[in-house]
């Protein structure tokens, strides 16, 4: 409802704001807006030169005899600016006195190309602009093998360092480089350390540059800026260090709730999963204490019991052959 209300209010203000000078008014002043607040190519400077140098008069002639729309169709010849607008307005001036308003949006580069034959700039929207006379800072460098054609993907690359206040301040350069596929790979120089950052080609950037940042302020402290000479994004989950030519997984970003960790029992380096805390830790079962020795002193007092058995036997015959002898006597 308030984004309605505002255009509402801009179309009144376009139909009657703008329009409100009467033609017998004197123009007194120019006031010139960009619409991007960025001077890079355009500022209020150079858009009344360009006036100047095109022969429109402006200040001290009347409304009508300023033409507006070649003001307009003027300006927006010129290869920094997108579209302009021009109006006159009496508002907050003397009676009789008028201000002519022109509002320029101008292209905004975000990329300077270095090719074999020549430079130029190109805006957010892939569109080349050529110019040997103006240098705007603060802007991504590209070279390499750079087609017209690749622009699109190479900008896209480019505002994502540029929005980026991480990445701004890390990436000064783009470096691309065809492989034996045919397909156009891509390679960043940081402004800090001596390793350059390999992404491969062009897709998942945003991904390989989140996965570098994670290295950068887990890993990065601990070995140095200048450990790897290149820095491999282009395997999925991973950061490849190279070192002397040889390639090191440094960093391994995968979901470990997807990738499981084997362990190696034997390793003494191996990190063992702690039990939860609500879980017990399982107690190791006791072995059962060995029962005694029973007593053989029992044994020991029976055992000559049975060996004097016979002997009683062999008493008792005796005592019969003595009864029966005795018995023959009578």
């Amino acid at each position: 409802m308030l984004l309605f209300l505002a255009v509402v209010a801009y179309l009144i203000y376009t139909l009657f704001g703008m329009e409100s000078t009467n033609p017998e008014e004197e123009c007194v002043e120019v006031s010139v807006v960009i619409e991007d607040g960025q001077d890079v190519f355009v500022d209020s400077l150079m858009v009344l030169q360009i006036l100047k140098d095109n022969k429109i008069p402006t200040v001290g002639k009347k409304i009508k005899d300023i033409n507006t729309q070649l003001i307009k169709s003027t300006l927006e010849q010129n290869p920094f600016v997108i579209s302009a607008e021009c109006y006159s307005t009496n508002n907050g001036m003397e009676p009789g006195k008028a201000r002519l308003c022109v509002r320029v949006n101008q292209r905004i580069p975000v990329m300077l190309v270095f090719d074999d034959n020549s430079s130029y700039y190109v805006d957010s929207h892939a569109n080349v602009i050529n110019t040997d006379s103006v240098y705007a800072k603060n802007v991504v460098v590209a070279n390499g093998d750079i087609s017209h054609n690749y622009l699109t993907e190479l900008v896209q690359l480019a505002q994502f360092i540029k929005t980026d206040d991480f990445w701004d301040n890390q990436i000064e350069q783009i470096y691309v480089t065809m492989n034996r596929m045919k397909e156009r790979e891509v390679t960043l120089i940081p402004r800090v350390g001596s390793q350059k950052i390999f992404l491969g080609v062009i897709d998942n950037y945003d991904k390989k540059l989140k996965r570098l940042r994670k290295f950068y302020e887990k890993g990065m402290s601990k070995v140095g800026w200048n450990k790897y000479s290149i820095l491999n994004l282009q395997y999925d989950n991973q950061v490849v260090g190279v070192i002397k030519g040889k390639e090191i997984v440094v960093a391994d970003m995968a979901d470990e709730a997807e990738k499981p960790q084997n362990v190696n029992p034997a390793d003494s380096n191996a990190v063992k999963p702690e039990p939860k805390p609500d879980e017990p830790k399982p107690e190791t079962p006791k072995a059962d204490k060995p029962k005694p020795a029973a007593d053989n002193s029992e044994a020991e007092k029976t055992e000559p019991a049975k060996k004097d058995e016979p002997q009683n036997k062999q008493a008792d015959n005796t005592q019969n052959k003595n009864d029966n002898t005795v018995k023959t006597e009578n």
